[in-house]
């Protein structure tokens, strides 16, 4: 069976390998970080941390019959604090007309921008490629689990949720933008730069130039890679943008990579996500074929936990006793059903 739920501490070598496969800002390839991301989001969870904003919330999908961890995915509860900027570089064009010449130009100009007080972020989500063809949706489920929680709890997110795309690299450590730019302003290698941000972004607001760069400067090639998701990031954009974000113009200082956005109340899986109380008749009817699926989540005697499930003809969700154990919940339960897209 496929449970999402939050980490724990024995996940960390499950983490680790997931890590190697995306090695990105909220999921670097770094075991000491992910052995403090992991203590961070069991407090979160808890709600122990002093303060909301540094909530960092991380959920696994676990195969129980394997007995292995075969995803993950994040939700940052807020970018930008007195103590810690939130950088972006926006995208602008400046259009230039010569008469004379009978000469037109297109700009693309990039510009940094800062702010102590920024949106939510969405991220860190890489699946086993064993399950990327799953029937239970294991991608979507990774996804859509952090919108069910942001709507159970919105208290501890603010109302503008981003996502950032990685960028095309070509090779391992090595990004175009990178070292047409923010090498030539900082002097560090992307790898370097890429892993110190995700603790301290200090260096972008000392070094980076504040005035606006034109990107017709840099070679076609890195021109090219701005704004632009790599492969990886396609399928998760797609269950993105239909469930409502949009590109926001901006894109991530270090690699180009794209920054998508939504209003957190107007993201389907949030909207749509409702609440019932569980019957106390147990499923246990042969599924029919091409039966919608829905996350079913709740918290429960095992604290939060979520599963695909099918819904029947009338929208209800189909639940099994196998199903109810794996969440701790029974007839009376209130469960929350969240349809995927």
């Amino acid at each position: 069976m496929l449970i999402l739920r939050p980490v724990a501490a024995g996940d960390l070598d499950a983490l680790v390998a997931l890590a190697k496969q995306l090695d990105s800002v909220n999921l670097p390839s770094d075991r000491d970080f992910l052995e403090q991301r992991i203590e961070c989001s069991l407090r979160s969870f808890a709600d122990t941390i002093d303060d909301w904003r540094e909530g960092v919330y991380v959920f696994v999908l676990e195969d129980t019959s394997a007995g292995r961890c075969v995803g993950t995915s994040t939700i940052l509860a807020k970018h930008g604090r007195p103590d810690a900027a939130f950088f972006w570089l926006e995208e602008t064009s400046e259009e230039r007309r010569s008469a004379e010449l009978g000469k037109r130009f297109v700009h693309k100009k990039l510009q940094l921008h800062s702010t102590e007080d920024g949106p939510s972020e969405v991220g860190g989500l890489i699946l086993d490629s064993a399950y990327r063809r799953h029937p239970e949706k294991c991608g979507k489920a990774l996804s859509i689990v952090r919108f069910t929680y942001i709507s159970m709890h919105p208290e501890y997110f603010e109302r503008e949720i981003i996502a950032e795309m990685l960028s095309p690299f070509e090779a391992p450590g090595k990004n175009l933008l990178w070292d047409a730019f923010g090498a030539r302003f900082t002097g560090l290698p992307y790898r370097e730069a890429d892993h110190l941000s995700s603790r301290s972004k200090q260096f972008i607001a000392d070094l980076f130039p504040r005035d606006p760069v034109y990107a017709t400067l840099f070679p076609e090639a890195v021109q090219a890679v701005i704004g632009e998701p790599n492969e990886m990031s396609v399928a998760a954009l797609r269950i993105l943008e239909k469930i409502g974000f949009g590109y926001l113009g901006q894109v991530d200082p270090f690699d180009g990579g794209p920054y998508y956005g939504a209003a957190r109340e107007a993201i389907a899986p949030v909207r749509e996500r409702r609440q019932l109380v569980l019957p106390g008749e147990v499923f246990e009817r042969v599924v029919p074929e091409r039966a919608p699926l829905a996350l079913l989540a709740a918290e429960g005697e095992h604290g939060f936990r979520a599963t695909v499930v099918p819904l029947d003809g009338e929208g209800a969700p189909l639940v099994s006793k196998q199903c109810r154990g794996a969440l701790g919940v029974g007839g009376g339960d209130r469960v929350h059903v969240t349809p995927l897209p």
